[in-house]
């Protein structure tokens, strides 16, 4: 029976009946075998399916519960775990260069996945080079050399959205290859593979286990990429143990539930930076006048906890922000909690603003009682009033 997504997330992995409501955790490295027989015909079988239980490192039933929760979501022809985010990015772009190309990434990255670059693709002689968020041909920056390109949107921090379908347009007219950062959309509000991406990359350490508890990531992918990835991915010996797939896979049961919340209270935290004299401007994809905001109310489907803000240069900002209870600060995001980080805010963006700026604030916001939150907010205002 044809499912909505929704109930697709409360059933993923669900055992025979009669049994337990999640898959139970298998830890394993040996897999037995009563006959040589056994084991030469598993080790057959899984070289085209990776749901065969046949080493540790390929993981158990718990672990491809999860990669084909997270495919189905992403919509990939294949999908494989890794211990974090940022190895799951590393491995990707191991897969698809080698010494001598040349990688297109989009000035909004996230930092971790530019310090890859610096301390591993350009020591082994992979070039790299920055587009602008808003690009739509990649001609004018392309090399004989090129031979994919990384983008995220929303971007990191500052959230502008990219044009993914001309991106992907431009890069197939180029036979590049398009991977994806799409850790903001999780798979539920943003499917970078429907709208043309060869390769869409997730940190399940946010909302996808959505309790701070988990470090994990995954990759999914169609076509050709698919077979290119899940070779990288098994010579590096990539993995993701069995306790961490368990947690991410419970988690996932309420992510949209979640996601919803998480936009609610953001879009009113939103309103209410907006508001006050102190805030040059408020970063959040769902503003009509945000960068790219057409285009996300085009391909996304909502926003999730997460929001940027920018102060006046005269603006006690740490003050403010050490005066906060309910947000604290802290690296990462997409748990429950509130949480707050400061940034620099880019050249580009401190020109559009009359009066001088300051500092920026990214805010993550949690699922506690919004009004709790908003008080929070206020009373930290009023200290340094």
């Amino acid at each position: 029976m044809p499912m909505r997504k929704e109930t697709r997330l409360l059933h993923y992995g669900r055992p025979a009946l009669p049994g337990p409501a999640n898959p139970p955790v298998e830890r394993a490295s040996t897999i037995l075998h009563d006959s040589i027989e056994s084991y030469e015909e598993t080790r057959a079988r899984r070289e085209t399916d990776d749901n065969v239980l046949s080493y540790g490192r390929r993981g158990t039933g718990t672990a491809h519960a999860l990669m084909r929760a997270v495919n189905d979501l992403e919509g990939g022809d294949g999908c494989w775990l890794f211990p974090t985010g940022v190895a799951a990015i590393a491995t990707t772009l191991q897969a698809f260069l080698r010494s001598g190309d040349h990688l297109l990434i989009t000035e909004t990255a996230f930092h971790a996945t530019n310090t890859v670059c610096t301390r591993f693709l350009h020591p082994n002689g992979i070039e790299t080079g920055t587009i602008p968020w808003d690009t739509t041909d990649l001609g004018p920056y392309l090399k004989p050399n090129t031979r994919a390109v990384f983008v995220e949107s929303p971007g990191s921090n500052t959230l502008e959205i990219m044009d993914l379908p001309a991106i992907c347009q431009s890069a197939k007219a180029h036979d590049l290859t398009v991977i994806a950062d799409n850790t903001y959309g999780s798979g539920w509000l943003y499917r970078p593979l429907a709208l043309g991406c060869d390769v869409s990359i997730v940190a399940g350490t946010k909302y996808l286990s959505g309790h701070a508890d988990v470090m994990m990531g995954a990759a999914a992918a169609t076509g050709h990429a698919a077979r290119t990835l899940r070779d990288a991915v098994l010579a590096a010996g990539q993995t993701l143990a069995p306790d961490e797939a368990y947690a991410t896979l419970r988690g996932m049961r309420t992510l949209h539930l979640r996601l919803e919340r998480h936009q609610e209270n953001a879009l009113r935290v939103v309103r209410w930076f907006q508001a006050q004299d102190c805030v040059a401007g408020v970063l959040h994809p769902a503003l009509p006048d945000h960068p790219g905001h057409a285009t996300w109310a085009r391909d996304a489907e909502g926003t999730n906890g997460l929001l940027s803000v920018v102060f006046h240069d005269d603006f006690p900002v740490e003050t403010f922000l050490d005066s906060l209870a309910l947000f604290v600060v802290g690296s990462s995001w997409g748990g429950f909690e509130s949480l707050f980080k400061t940034f620099e805010l880019p050249e580009r963006l401190r020109a559009q603003y009359a009066r001088k700026v300051g500092t920026a604030v990214r805010f993550h916001v949690g699922l506690e009682h919004v009004d709790d939150l908003l008080e929070d907010l206020e009373q930290a205002l009023s200290r340094v009033g």
